[in-house]
């Protein structure tokens, strides 16, 4: 097994709501990411579209939101 990071996307899209970001491009532009990024990121794990948050995203979140790791993302086993 090997581990891999997931958003919280209801968290996430909480957040964004609270901070009345009003679409996905201004929370990409506030967190310093490419759109095209948050859509990926958002999407189930299941999509082959679907990107796992990157190093770059992960620190845009947490330093856009003042927040710590657990509240936005959890580590899940997959089968490789």
């Amino acid at each position: 097994m090997k581990k891999i990071i997931r958003l919280k996307v209801k968290e996430l899209m909480k957040a964004q709501i609270d901070s009345d970001i009003p679409t996905d491009a201004a929370l990409a532009k506030f967190i310093g990411v490419s759109s095209s990024q948050v859509w990926r990121a958002k999407l189930p794990p299941d999509d082959a579209r679907h990107n796992t948050p990157g190093v770059q995203f992960i620190a845009g979140v947490l330093g856009a939101f003042d927040s710590t790791f657990e509240n936005f993302f959890f580590v899940e086993d997959v089968q490789e």
